[in-house]
Formats: structure tokens, sequence, C-alpha cells
């Protein structure tokens, strides 16, 4: 739609302005959050920060494993383009990656500034959705993470760098987009009250998943790799469906066995 506009000389691509904004908008409203519990503002502004890089670097690295067929098969080229390479390599981001690679960092982050665990999961969890369907935006108007062609409800793209111009596609993005802000309602209005943190990364877990496994059958590129007849998200999303009804169901088991 709209992938990149110059100003002053300098290109300006919108993915990575929306993107930035996404993270201040999240890192404000869970700020909104923080304060009714006494954390500090810069404990949360770091924590936005740190979370970020272990979302960049989770993201990418997923990217990355996804390639290494397409990069397999092209492999007499390496050492003619270096860089093309590791630009496909790590010249994208995949969500589930990224959230991997915010979870990893909690702990860490909460260790080294001795932060309690439970108190950032409360707070970055929620938001997270709301990052993320500000990002999708960034997608829609990047083109990228397109979705399949429909003549009635499609979007032309016309100067995309990813998706095919010329094509009505499906705006899938913007569905993931307005589902990432359903669940982002759910959260705030859950987090409301104390709760279990491993109650609200579940919660966030079984919607989020759900939902990005049926939207991946409306997604028409295929550079995010696919297992067996599954796409690598949809295989994700499984896992993390599996995961999270585990973890339910041994704590009321736990519950139980304690009566």
């Amino acid at each position: 739609m709209f992938p990149y506009f110059v100003f002053l000389g300098q290109t300006y691509y919108m993915y990575a302005l929306i993107s930035l904004a996404a993270l201040f908008v999240a890192a404000t409203v869970a700020y909104i959050r923080a304060k009714s519990i006494n954390f500090s503002y810069f404990d949360m502004v770091l924590g936005i920060v740190f979370l970020g890089i272990g979302l960049v670097i989770g993201g990418a690295v997923l990217h990355a494993l996804i390639q290494i067929p397409n990069l397999w098969n092209n492999q007499i080229y390496f050492f003619d383009t270096p860089f093309l390479f590791l630009r496909i390599a790590f010249g994208g981001l995949v969500f589930y990656g990224g959230l991997i690679g915010t979870l990893i960092a909690m702990p860490l982050y909460a260790k080294s500034l001795k932060v309690k665990l439970s108190t950032l999961i409360v707070l970055i969890i929620p938001v997270f959705p709301l990052a993320h369907g500000i990002m999708r935006i960034g997608c829609f108007m990047a083109g990228c993470c397109y979705g399949i062609e429909h003549n009635n409800l499609g979007i032309i793209f016309t100067h995309s760098l990813s998706a095919p111009n010329g094509v009505s596609l499906l705006p899938v993005q913007l569905f993931e987009s307005v589902a990432n802000f359903m669940i982002f309602v759910m959260l705030w209005q859950y987090t409301k009250k104390p709760r279990n943190p491993k109650y609200v990364i579940c919660l966030y877990g079984v919607s989020y998943a759900i939902i990005r496994f049926m939207l991946e059958f409306l997604r028409g590129d295929n550079v995010r790799g696919f297992i067996f007849v599954f796409s690598t998200s949809q295989f994700i999303s499984i896992l993390v469906l599996i995961f999270c009804v585990f973890v339910l169901a041994h704590d009321k088991l736990s519950v139980k066995h304690k009566f």
C-alpha cells in the first residue's frame, strides 16, 4: 500500500516506523498499569528495550531457520553474494520467534534488575498483542505477510516490495491486527485483578494460537515455511495449544490433590 516514503533525500520504511510506534504505545499503556503497582518508569522503559531486543533476536533467528531449505538449495551462490544470503536469512521477523525470544528475555531481565518475574509477566503479556496488532498494520503497509487472492474483499498493491502487485489480495494482516486488539482488550480486563501469571500466559497463548492457526489458511505467501501440510506458524500454534492445555490441566489436578 505505502511501503516507504522519501523525505529530504532519505528513504523511510513504514514497517520500521510503525514497529517503533508499536513499542512506544505498548510501553505507554504498560506504564499506565505499572503506576498502580509502584513499578518504576525506569524499570518499565528498560524492560521494554530489553524485551524488544529479545523479540528481534528471536524473530530473526526463527526466520533464518525457516529459510534454511531455500538457502541450502542456492548455496552455490553463497561465496558470490554472502551479504545477500545474510539478508535473506535475517531479513525478516517471525512472530512466534519474537514471542519465544521475549519469554526467554523476561526471566533474564527480572533477575538482572531484581524485578519480580510474576509482576513483569502480568504487565508485559497484555500489551504484547497490542504491539503485535499495530505491527501488523506495518505489515499491511509494506505488503508482507499478504493473503490469498480474493476478488471481492481483496486489496490491490501497487508498490509493494513483497506482495505481488496488481493482484487483488485478502488483507489478512488487518484481520490479524483486529484479532490482536481484541485479545489485548480481553487480557487488559482480565489482569485488572491479581492473576496467576501462568493463567495470563496461557490465556494469551490459547487465544492467539487458535486465531493464528485459522488465519494461516488465508495467507498467500510461501516464505513463512511449511512442516508437512501445516505452515510453520500453524505447527507452532498446535504446540502452544498442547503446552497451555497441559499446564492448565496439571495446575487443576494439583489443586484437587491439595484437598
